[in-house]
């Protein structure tokens, strides 16, 4: 198969992480459910919608506030669809959200603060949306960003000016990164670029790395070294830490791993070793190589509590190969 995103939900609300695999990319493929046992166990599996699509990425929140939870998918030239969940967990229910656009990533949050979930498409080669909640599910206003001519691969969303209105944070293809700044109302003219205008980057995370009170962007990038770009009163985002090995990298993930209060980054490479960066007091990174016989093409990397044991877990999406996860194990 050709996998591009998993990621991780509580879809059945059991009190596990649920794994949502989105398969395909350009070509038709099925689309599924993994059910976590509670244990790290994935031995139920249902697929996701009557057909099969070219799909690029699956989130999963209770859009109309039913207590169900739904399931979005962003795909590539067709249509993008939610299927909604009820009280037989059959996800019958669906419709179209966004453009038909060459979609690359999806993101969930509440743009415009009105108690709901929106749904935020990465578009390549066309404008990026904001496809808004009218609070029953319906997604029929859109607000987009980004030009045409861009290559948006990913977006991240949080508040990076500290303001009280959600920003967006882009990983681009030839050209530079942009953060894209909320005036408050949805509208987002104000961008800030960094980065290098030949990267082609793949993936941005952000974290608090000097605990400092500004975030700092990671950037994954394709071919060569990836990034951390240290944020500042100012937001120039100047201040650059370069990774040592150049790795063709698609997927970058923040999280303090060990709970010592550093922040780890999780890489995923492109038929390379993929790599854990550790956290150091002293702002350096440990490099920690996951399993060295192993060189999938990684498209995606997920963290999440798999187990419940309290540490969190590394996932990674693999095309044409397993899809694996990582456990976490206590000193």
């Amino acid at each position: 198969m050709e996998q591009h995103q998993l990621t991780l939900a509580d879809v059945y609300k059991d009190g596990d992480l649920d794994a949502l695999v989105a398969n395909g990319r350009h070509w038709a493929e099925q689309n599924y459910i993994f059910y976590n046992d509670g244990k790290g166990g994935f031995k139920l599996v249902q697929p996701i919608g009557k057909f099969l699509d070219a799909s690029y990425a699956v989130k999963s929140a209770d859009f109309n506030k039913d207590g169900f939870m739904n399931i979005a998918v962003a795909n590539d030239k067709i249509p993008n669809k939610i299927y909604f969940g009820s009280i037989n967990q059959n996800f019958e229910k669906e419709i179209s959200f966004g453009s038909i656009s060459p979609s690359r990533n999806l993101e969930i949050a509440d743009m415009d603060h009105d108690g709901d979930f929106d749904l935020i498409l990465s578009n390549r080669k066309a404008e990026n949306e904001i496809c808004l909640n009218d609070g029953q599910g319906n997604f029929k206003k859109i607000i987009t960003f980004g030009m045409h001519s861009d290559q948006t691969i990913q977006t991240k969303i949080v508040d990076i000016n500290k303001d009280g209105f959600l920003d967006l944070i882009t990983a681009e293809r030839q050209s530079k990164n942009k953060i894209y700044l909320n005036d408050g109302k949805q509208n987002f003219s104000k961008v800030i670029e960094f980065g290098n205008e030949e990267d082609e980057s793949r993936s941005v995370d952000f974290g608090d790395f000097y605990k400092d009170g500004f975030l700092d962007i990671v950037v994954g990038n394709l071919d060569s070294k990836n990034n951390i770009y240290f944020g500042e009163k100012s937001l120039n985002f100047k201040r650059v830490f370069n990774f040592k090995t150049e790795y063709s990298t698609s997927s970058v993930k923040v999280a303090d791993l060990n709970n010592d209060g550093y922040l780890d980054i999780v890489e995923g490479n492109s038929e390379q070793r993929n790599y854990v960066h550790s956290g150091q007091k002293n702002g350096t990174f440990i490099e920690i190589g996951l399993r060295e016989d192993l060189k999938d093409d990684t498209y995606n990397i997920e963290i999440g509590d798999l187990n419940n044991d309290g540490l969190l877990d590394i996932v990674e999406s693999n095309s044409g190969s397993w899809n694996l996860y990582y456990k976490t194990l206590k000193k």
